[in-house]
């Protein structure tokens, strides 16, 4: 089925485990990149909260928002 604007509705989705994708945004892990960025440490953060949202864990989603928002403050993603 496409969307409105003409596209297939696609679901990105973690293929690493939650802890290891939570580090990786919390700055506390590179996950191997020899270049890891802050833009690339945001969107693993989007997506790690992504993830608790659509398993319908709140709490945990929560907690994961605002220790990212105090890791990154005024960033775009969170």
């Amino acid at each position: 089925m496409e969307s409105l604007l003409g596209q297939r509705p696609e679901r990105f989705r973690l293929t690493i485990p939650l802890a290891d994708a939570f580090a990786f945004a919390m700055g506390w892990s590179d996950l191997g990149y020899a270049r890891a960025n802050d833009e690339m440490r945001c969107i693993m953060g989007l997506l790690v909260i992504d993830s608790l949202e659509y398993s319908e864990q709140w709490r945990a989603s929560a907690q994961v928002r605002e220790r990212l928002l105090r890791k990154w403050p005024g960033r775009f993603c969170f």
